[in-house]
């Protein structure tokens, strides 16, 4: 009986092919991603998403793959945004990376993003489609070229914060979404205040409604001049109008110089500088009331029925 068996040496001889044609294989492969595979049009669809999510209109300079310390990526550079909230924004370096899920399959793809904008640093999940959106951090966002929609009410705000967020633009182009924020060094500038008020330390939580207007879940601050928390609404308004204001804060203010100039706006002040008020009104022309005593606010409801007469 013959032995079936493949000698040593025929063994050897089957798998070296094998051996050589994988990674030529894979070189072949590799060619083909850097020059035939078609980055125009991938770069045209991307495009094409990010204006339909945005709003604005985008151009974009070459795009490549790449490997990044994130893995394998698409890198785009010398990105331009153009869009009325902002004028013009350039984004240095931006890499895309598909996020496979069956959110590709119902017509709503997301795509993880990192971006090296004018504006911040950018890294997270950007949600395409219908309901585009965005969910992740933003870093280094310089405050003063945010569309705070200030210029009518002789009030700004400098430095820069970093957040994490979470926001929908519905078919209508209406943004709603949650951010959490925080700052080191927010500065408050305002027609009403002989001085820009600076803080080293600012943090909280705010909640965009579908209405447009700001809900403060939360808003604490530190500085050498006042320190302590607001909460409550601000209105959404045209931008030539002062948007309508409804907060509730509780202040301790520090310099004695200060203190002094509580009692002149009818204020009490206790002995270590705590005041509770109220702020309503508009941005350029706020009233200012003492809370009850104990500085508590008003319950939340009994705030959005008033602010809604």
């Amino acid at each position: 009986m013959t032995d079936s068996n493949p000698s040593p040496a025929q063994a050897g001889r089957a798998t070296l092919p094998t051996l050589i044609a994988l990674p030529l294989a894979l070189i072949l492969v590799a060619i083909f991603i850097a020059l035939l595979f078609p980055w125009e049009s991938v770069a045209r669809r991307i495009i094409h998403e990010i204006e339909h999510a945005s709003g604005g209109q985008v151009s974009m300079g070459a795009l490549s793959p790449a490997l990044s310390a994130r893995g394998p990526v698409l890198v785009a550079r010398d990105v331009v945004v153009l869009h009325r909230a902002v004028k013009r924004v350039r984004i240095d370096r931006l890499e895309i990376a598909s996020r496979w899920s069956q959110s590709w399959l119902s017509g709503d793809p997301t795509m993880r993003i990192w971006a090296d904008t004018e504006l911040a640093l950018i890294d997270g999940v950007l949600r395409l489609g219908d309901t585009p959106g965005f969910e992740g951090r933003v870093d280094q966002v310089e405050i003063e070229a945010l569309p705070l929609r200030l210029e009518s009410s002789g009030a700004s705000l400098a430095g820069t914060l970093s957040a994490i967020v979470d926001v929908t633009l519905d078919p209508r182009g209406i943004l709603t979404g949650r951010a959490e924020f925080e700052s080191e060094s927010l500065s408050i500038l305002s027609d009403l205040l002989p001085v820009a008020i600076p803080f080293t330390r600012a943090a909280g939580t705010i909640e965009i409604l579908d209405s447009g207007a700001t809900h403060i879940e939360s808003l604490t601050f530190e500085g050498e001049l006042i320190e302590g928390e607001i909460d409550g609404e601000i209105a959404m308004a045209h931008r030539s109008q002062s948007p309508p204001i409804d907060l509730s804060a509780r202040i301790r203010i520090i310099p004695p110089f200060l203190r002094d100039l509580a009692p002149d706006a009818g204020l009490r002040i206790s002995d270590s500088g705590e005041v509770a008020i109220r702020v309503r009104g508009t941005l350029d022309s706020p009233r200012i009331e003492p809370l009850p005593s104990g500085g508590e606010p008003a319950p939340r409801s009994e705030r959005k029925g008033r602010s809604s007469r």
